[in-house]
């Protein structure tokens, strides 16, 4: 590896501490043993709005909403690993995290509708991973989620990696009961950034093709 990689951890809980923080921050962990760079943000702590669909970014790929989103589509660009983790709320991530996804429009807009050459999938494609808990353990619990993570991924050519999903997790600090569930995340943490092969040419990585979404 020629430089280290940028990993971004999403954290999309309001609650503090939760089991998906706990996620995170292991996988955060692991990669940074690895020899990554990690950032951390908390989106409760950010004002987003929701998209209002407007279709603005149509004309230039930029959303005209001027609030903490605007900070938070850089750091998305300058990553080369995406790590989002949320628990689940009625079958789908967060509100939090949801309106971050939403806004997203304007990344889609500029792959889809202005076909910006700078997200051409050959061009830069990153590494994304998702982490969830939910507190049942219905089969089908996570497949609202993951969709919807697919589709944030790829709208700035974002590899879905992977996903670390757990049924039964709804107290604050079950996880821990798992013995597993934490060396799985910061293992998770570990291979996302050993799997990286940085060129010199490119601050993205090479992969294979994002999976269909």
């Amino acid at each position: 590896m020629n430089h280290a990689a940028k990993v971004l951890g999403i954290f999309g809980s309001p609650r503090r501490g939760g089991n998906t923080d706990l996620l995170l921050e292991e996988a955060l962990k692991g990669a940074t043993e690895e020899g990554a760079r990690a950032e951390a943000i908390h989106l409760c702590d950010f004002r987003i709005t929701p998209c209002r669909e407007c279709l603005a970014c149509f004309n230039n790929g930029t959303c005209v909403i001027d609030d903490d989103m605007q900070g938070i589509y850089p750091r998305l660009l300058a990553a080369n690993i995406v790590i989002l983790a949320s628990p689940i709320f009625f079958y789908g991530i967060t509100g939090w995290a949801k309106a971050m996804v939403d806004r997203c429009q304007a990344l889609w807009a500029r792959k889809y509708v202005l076909h910006d050459p700078s997200l051409k999938t050959e061009n830069r494609l990153r590494a994304g991973f998702f982490i969830s808990v939910g507190g049942t353990k219905g089969q089908r619990m996570f497949e609202g989620a993951v969709l919807t993570v697919r589709y944030f991924f790829d709208a700035f050519n974002t590899n879905y990696s992977g996903d670390l999903l757990f049924r039964g997790v709804d107290t604050c600090g079950d996880i821990q009961k798992n013995p597993d569930a934490l060396p799985q995340a910061f293992a998770a943490g570990r291979k996302l950034v050993s799997d990286l092969k940085i060129s010199d040419r490119s601050p993205g990585i090479t992969a294979p093709a994002s999976t269909p979404v």
